[in-house]
Protein backbone atom coordinates (compact mmCIF):
# COMPACT_ATOMS: atom_id res chain seq x y z
CA UNK A 1 0.00 0.00 0.00
CA UNK A 2 1.31 3.43 -1.14
CA UNK A 3 2.12 5.44 2.43
CA UNK A 4 2.41 9.38 0.65
CA UNK A 5 -0.09 11.13 -1.83
CA UNK A 6 -3.58 11.19 -2.19
CA UNK A 7 -4.51 7.68 -2.02
CA UNK A 8 -1.91 6.57 0.87
CA UNK A 9 -2.23 5.29 4.10
CA UNK A 10 -2.12 9.16 5.39
CA UNK A 11 -5.38 9.56 3.99
CA UNK A 12 -7.23 6.86 5.78
CA UNK A 13 -5.31 7.56 8.89
CA UNK A 14 -6.07 11.19 9.07
CA UNK A 15 -10.16 10.23 8.40
CA UNK A 16 -9.51 7.63 11.38
CA UNK A 17 -8.43 10.33 13.58
CA UNK A 18 -10.67 12.33 12.55
CA UNK A 19 -13.62 10.63 13.69
CA UNK A 20 -11.91 9.50 16.92
CA UNK A 21 -11.19 13.75 17.30
CA UNK A 22 -14.82 14.76 16.84
CA UNK A 23 -16.16 11.85 18.72
CA UNK A 24 -13.48 12.97 21.75
CA UNK A 25 -15.02 16.00 21.62
CA UNK A 26 -18.91 14.95 21.59
CA UNK A 27 -18.45 12.48 24.61
CA UNK A 28 -16.30 15.24 26.93
CA UNK A 29 -19.44 17.21 25.77
CA UNK A 30 -22.01 14.75 26.99
CA UNK A 31 -20.28 12.61 29.70
CA UNK A 32 -21.88 14.46 32.95
CA UNK A 33 -24.62 13.89 31.19
CA UNK A 34 -24.63 10.31 30.58
CA UNK A 35 -22.94 10.06 34.39
CA UNK A 36 -26.10 11.79 35.55
CA UNK A 37 -28.53 9.56 33.46
CA UNK A 38 -26.96 5.77 35.51
CA UNK A 39 -26.26 7.83 38.62
CA UNK A 40 -22.96 8.10 39.28
CA UNK A 41 -20.90 11.68 39.96
CA UNK A 42 -17.54 13.58 39.03
CA UNK A 43 -15.72 12.73 41.77
CA UNK A 44 -11.84 14.06 42.20
CA UNK A 45 -10.78 11.48 40.58
CA UNK A 46 -13.51 11.16 37.54
CA UNK A 47 -12.17 14.59 37.42
CA UNK A 48 -9.33 13.67 35.29
CA UNK A 49 -10.63 12.73 32.70
CA UNK A 50 -11.34 15.80 30.90
CA UNK A 51 -7.72 17.21 30.98
CA UNK A 52 -6.28 13.42 29.69
CA UNK A 53 -9.33 14.27 27.23
CA UNK A 54 -7.96 17.73 25.81
CA UNK A 55 -4.44 16.36 26.07
CA UNK A 56 -5.58 13.56 24.21
CA UNK A 57 -7.34 15.63 21.95
CA UNK A 58 -4.38 17.77 21.41
CA UNK A 59 -2.29 14.79 20.29
CA UNK A 60 -5.01 13.60 17.59
CA UNK A 61 -4.95 17.13 16.56
CA UNK A 62 -1.17 16.96 16.28
CA UNK A 63 -1.59 13.67 14.38
CA UNK A 64 -4.49 14.89 11.90
CA UNK A 65 -2.26 17.43 10.84
CA UNK A 66 0.92 15.17 10.46
CA UNK A 67 -0.85 13.17 7.94
CA UNK A 68 -2.47 15.54 6.14
CA UNK A 69 0.96 16.79 5.41
CA UNK A 70 1.52 12.42 4.19
CA UNK A 71 -1.08 13.12 2.33
CA UNK A 72 0.18 16.45 0.42
CA UNK A 73 3.50 14.50 -0.21
CA UNK A 74 5.57 16.88 2.03
CA UNK A 75 6.31 15.15 5.07
CA UNK A 76 9.53 16.60 5.77
CA UNK A 77 9.02 19.89 7.10
CA UNK A 78 9.28 22.04 9.99
CA UNK A 79 5.40 22.37 10.60
CA UNK A 80 5.52 18.31 11.00
CA UNK A 81 8.69 19.28 13.96
CA UNK A 82 6.66 21.06 15.98
CA UNK A 83 3.49 18.75 15.76
CA UNK A 84 5.81 16.21 17.29
CA UNK A 85 7.00 18.15 19.80
CA UNK A 86 3.40 19.73 21.14
CA UNK A 87 2.21 16.07 20.91
CA UNK A 88 5.05 15.02 23.50
CA UNK A 89 4.62 17.62 25.66
CA UNK A 90 0.45 16.75 25.30
CA UNK A 91 2.05 13.18 26.07
CA UNK A 92 4.13 13.82 29.24
CA UNK A 93 1.23 16.14 30.48
CA UNK A 94 -1.00 12.93 30.05
CA UNK A 95 2.18 10.89 32.10
CA UNK A 96 1.90 13.87 34.80
CA UNK A 97 -2.06 14.06 35.58
CA UNK A 98 -1.56 9.84 35.73
CA UNK A 99 0.82 10.78 38.20
CA UNK A 100 -1.16 13.03 39.90
CA UNK A 101 -4.66 10.88 40.04
CA UNK A 102 -2.32 7.77 41.34
CA UNK A 103 -1.02 10.07 44.13
CA UNK A 104 -4.56 10.79 45.15
CA UNK A 105 -5.87 7.34 45.09
CA UNK A 106 -2.56 6.16 47.60
CA UNK A 107 -2.51 8.89 49.66
CA UNK A 108 -5.71 11.10 49.96
CA UNK A 109 -8.44 8.07 49.30
CA UNK A 110 -6.29 5.47 50.72
CA UNK A 111 -8.28 3.19 48.21
CA UNK A 112 -5.14 0.27 47.31
CA UNK A 113 -6.51 -1.56 44.76
CA UNK A 114 -3.65 -3.44 42.75
CA UNK A 115 -5.63 -3.60 39.72
CA UNK A 116 -6.40 0.51 39.46
CA UNK A 117 -2.72 0.86 40.89
CA UNK A 118 -1.69 -1.21 38.01
CA UNK A 119 -3.27 0.53 35.58
CA UNK A 120 -2.12 3.87 36.49
CA UNK A 121 1.39 3.27 36.77
CA UNK A 122 1.50 1.23 33.22
CA UNK A 123 -0.66 4.40 31.72
CA UNK A 124 2.17 6.45 33.44
CA UNK A 125 5.00 4.74 32.23
CA UNK A 126 3.29 4.50 28.97
CA UNK A 127 2.89 8.37 28.44
CA UNK A 128 6.20 9.17 29.46
CA UNK A 129 7.94 6.83 26.66
CA UNK A 130 4.98 8.07 24.00
CA UNK A 131 6.61 11.82 24.87
CA UNK A 132 10.41 10.56 25.09
CA UNK A 133 9.64 8.93 21.61
CA UNK A 134 8.02 11.55 20.15
CA UNK A 135 10.80 13.90 21.25
CA UNK A 136 13.68 12.10 20.02
CA UNK A 137 11.75 11.32 16.64
CA UNK A 138 10.87 15.19 16.24
CA UNK A 139 14.25 15.70 16.42
CA UNK A 140 15.33 13.28 13.62
CA UNK A 141 12.62 15.28 11.66
CA UNK A 142 13.94 18.03 12.22
CA UNK A 143 17.56 16.77 11.27
CA UNK A 144 15.84 15.17 8.25
CA UNK A 145 14.14 18.52 6.83
CA UNK A 146 17.42 20.66 7.80
CA UNK A 147 19.44 17.66 5.25
CA UNK A 148 16.54 18.01 2.54
CA UNK A 149 16.71 21.69 2.55
CA UNK A 150 20.45 21.63 1.99
CA UNK A 151 20.11 19.51 -1.23
CA UNK A 152 17.43 21.54 -1.83
CA UNK A 153 19.84 24.43 -2.32
CA UNK A 154 22.98 22.69 -3.65
CA UNK A 155 20.94 20.94 -6.86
Amino acid sequence: MKILGENGIGKFLKIFLQTCFYGGIILLLILPFELQMVGLHLNATAMVIYPNGIALLVIAYQFIGLFDSLKNNNPFCMENVKRLKVAGIASAVESALWTLDLLYEIFLVKYFDVIIVLVLTFMILLFIGVSIALYILSELMKQATQYKEENELTI
